[in-house]
């Protein structure tokens, strides 16, 4: 079978294709037949930073769909031609390894390149606005990079789950009509150095309940600003940057939690447990198209050099998904 490694070069990784041994699956793994996968912001940061020439090929793709071709010992409730998506490592090919606690069920009202697309932000979602933001006591919620793949998915989860009013921000006024389509109450464009200040004009000066944050730095004191009382700001991204300066009194004086969230350093089981809570809260509204895949644009597998680029360029709204078979 066909898999892409990632080689080392000095301006970056770059994909080659490379024939490998169709992997077979161990006790409580399945083999699944790849259709699709899409990339990730988080991966392809870390791809790009691949320019050690003595350092190994590595093996990407977090997330996949496709169909049940094997089973190993001791699956139960998945057969072999099963239709599935999970996240799980080693994507980026024709055939790959997915253990059964992984796994979902592709609805049938979803396509192929949508469901490559589903598993890593919409758990990624789920995880920061339900398990670690508390989204039922939330009224109000702000969703930074409200194009980004994370960003269009939690604004329509957050909406799925019953929340009033959603808020989300952009770099382009371009993307605020898209938005808004999705179900964001108000976009606020943060190179506006008012846009804060006009989300706390619409809360009545109480700012929001929850926010996801992808953005990091340089949007770090002015999410502090827009948080309420007794709010949460989760750190799922830090595309702008990893260090911030933190007002101690501040966060003290509104009660408020600041809480990091990551796959990278959570035990199997841990991302497993995830997975599950996700597909219990949210399957219903995948099926249904409450909480769709916004799919910009697909490429094939041959071209993730060029995917990855087009990420990178911070122009897409939404998914880039990769066309495996």
């Amino acid at each position: 079978m066909v898999q892409m490694l990632v080689l080392p070069t000095p301006e970056g990784g770059r994909y080659q294709a490379t024939e490998v041994k169709i992997p077979t699956p161990g006790p409580h793994e399945v083999l699944v037949q790849v259709k699709s996968s899409s990339v990730n912001r988080g991966e392809t940061q870390s791809v790009l930073k691949h320019k050690d020439p003595s350092a190994k090929p590595l093996v990407t793709g977090i997330e996949f769909a496709g169909v049940i071709c094997a089973v190993g010992e001791g699956v139960q409730g998945w057969k072999v031609g099963d239709e599935v998506m999970t996240r799980s490592p080693a994507g980026f090919a024709q055939f790959a390894i997915a253990p059964e606690k992984s796994l979902m069920k592709k609805p049938s009202s979803v396509s192929w390149l949508e469901a490559g697309c589903i598993p890593n932000v919409f758990i990624t979602a789920h995880d920061a606005l339900v398990t670690a933001g508390d989204i039922k006591s939330a009224k109000r919620v702000l969703v930074t990079a409200g194009s980004s793949g994370v960003g269009v998915t939690g604004i329509q989860m957050a909406r799925y789950l019953g929340v009033e009013q959603v808020f989300a921000t952009t770099r382009s006024d371009h993307k605020v009509a898209s938005l808004k389509t999705l179900g964001a109450s108000a976009v606020f464009n943060t190179e506006d150095t008012q846009w804060v200040d006009q989300l706390l004009a619409m809360t009545e000066g109480q700012g929001v309940d929850l926010i996801m944050d992808q953005v990091g730095s340089s949007l770090f004191d002015a999410n502090m600003k827009a948080l309420a009382l007794g709010g949460r700001l989760i750190t799922v991204g830090r595309n702008a940057g990893s260090m911030a300066h933190l007002n101690l009194d501040e966060l003290a004086r509104k009660n408020a939690s600041v809480i990091g969230r990551t796959f990278r350093t959570r035990t199997v089981s841990q991302t497993q447990e995830c997975t599950r809570r996700f597909d219990e809260d949210c399957a219903l509204g995948v099926a249904n198209g409450s909480i769709k895949v916004i799919l910009d644009r697909s490429f094939q597998l041959s071209e993730l050099d060029a995917a990855q680029a087009y990420l990178m360029s911070n122009g897409q709204t939404g998914k880039i998904a990769i066309e495996v078979s």
